[in-house]
């Protein structure tokens, strides 16, 4: 039976804490998964048959090192019988992201010829390599001048 302290994860809040939705770091989540995993009374071969999902992902997620994918945070939240953002509230900020990618524009301060722009969407491969072809273009002729 696993036991009811992590002594691989860093100090930290208690796996007694309360499931309060907030951003989760990978170490956060880890204890918020092993207080649910202890509470059913399961090991991680347990989670990972109720859940569906690899042993050893299962043990990546409970040492802390990476968050689970979408798909895996839907697997892991039917199988504790809950939401998946109350689960992993970070859920529920890349679905956001998904639906609202972040496109930023800024001239630059220093040069009001020049701006900086900063996209996170995806994009069909084709288009991204015009989009990169567009950025190789605009350096050649900035070295030109």
């Amino acid at each position: 039976m696993a036991r009811s302290t992590r002594t691989h994860l860093p100090p930290g809040k208690t796996t007694k804490s309360a499931l309060i939705p907030k951003h989760l770091a990978k170490d956060e989540f880890a204890r918020r998964l092993y207080k649910l995993m202890i509470d059913k009374g399961w090991r991680q071969a347990d989670l990972a048959r109720h859940a569906g999902l690899p042993r050893n992902a299962i043990s990546v997620y409970l040492r802390g090192a990476s968050l689970p994918n979408p798909d895996s945070t839907k697997a892991l939240a039917k199988a504790f019988d809950m939401d998946p953002g109350v689960l992993l509230p970070n859920y529920t900020e890349s679905a956001i992201e998904r639906d609202n990618p972040e496109i930023e524009f800024r001239v630059s301060p220093a040069d009001p010829k020049k701006a900086w722009l900063r996209v996170n969407r995806l994009v069909s491969t084709s288009t991204a390599i015009k989009i990169m072809g567009l950025i190789e273009a605009d350096d050649e002729a900035t070295n030109r001048d």
